[in-house]
């Protein structure tokens, strides 16, 4: 069941009881942008999918059960007009609220974008998040739409996986040296276009974007378990430098590596 509650903030305990009689906020960005509605509709029953929506403030105004999972929110009207900080750890959630920022404030979408989510168990789960401003019929930025798919998959077991299990199992084992994404494809009988393709469909994600995944969560293990200094970390994992390394990880995890590091001691 799609989630489509929208309690205002200043109102919440009277609409709960059914007693506010004027629009929520989630009503009134509906009458002012309509499609987002159909957008609702579209993402309602798509497993695997987090998708929400939020105000200019970055308030959530509804959210699919795939979002309130990830958000361990069991009852829906416990999310509406509050914000990622009142869910998520404090550094990640300051990344999310950034790249709100960027959308409000300067019209930007964000495509495709990779980001690792550290779990309550200590693991590392992968997403591909897409973000877009919600406009009105003046063109005024009035919300955000967010998407975030989970790139855990079955591409272990669908048959193409063949064409690429070589060049995957080189890039586990061998991501801490300069790999080329020329050398990768040299090891298939794939063109370069070809291989992208077979990537992007199984994986969900380029080539590029998949090694950098690989060196950032190998990272994250020195990270968490080590006092190596950043620096030798960068270049342990693959990356050019440190500075490389760090600009990387942070537009990945949300957070610096320093911060990742210690959020992930206490």
């Amino acid at each position: 069941m799609f989630s489509w509650f929208a309690v205002p903030k200043k109102h919440k305990s009277e609409a709960v009881l059914g007693k506010c009689s004027r629009p929520t906020a989630h009503e009134i960005l509906l009458a002012e942008a309509p499609g987002v509605e159909a957008m609702e509709k579209l993402f309602q029953r798509l497993d695997g999918i987090l998708f929400c929506i939020k105000d200019r403030e970055g308030c959530y105004l509804s959210a699919n059960d795939a979002f309130l999972r990830r958000a361990r929110v069991e009852d829906p009207r416990d999310l509406i007009g509050r914000t990622a900080k009142e869910f998520f750890p404090p550094l990640l959630a300051a990344g999310y609220e950034q790249q709100d920022t960027g959308v409000t404030l300067r019209g930007e979408e964000t495509r495709d974008r990779l980001e690792m989510i550290t779990n309550s168990d200590g693991g590392v789960g992968w997403y591909l998040s897409d973000k877009i401003p919600i406009r009105n019929r003046d063109g005024d930025v009035i919300g955000i739409a967010g998407m975030s798919r989970d790139l855990r998959s079955s591409a272990d077991n669908d048959p193409r996986y063949a064409k690429l299990a070589s060049v995957i199992d080189h890039m586990r084992k061998c991501y801490d040296e300069p790999l080329r994404i020329g050398q990768l494809v040299a090891r298939t009988d794939l063109s370069l276009s070809s291989f992208e393709r077979l990537m992007r469909s199984l994986l969900k994600v380029s080539p590029r974007q998949f090694l950098t995944r690989i060196r950032v969560e190998a990272a994250t293990g020195r990270l968490r378990d080590t006092d190596v200094p950043l620096g030798e970390i960068a270049l342990d994992c693959g990356f050019c430098d440190q500075s490389t390394f760090c600009r990387q990880f942070k537009a990945i995890a949300g957070m610096t590596a320093s911060n990742y590091r210690k959020l992930s001691r206490l």
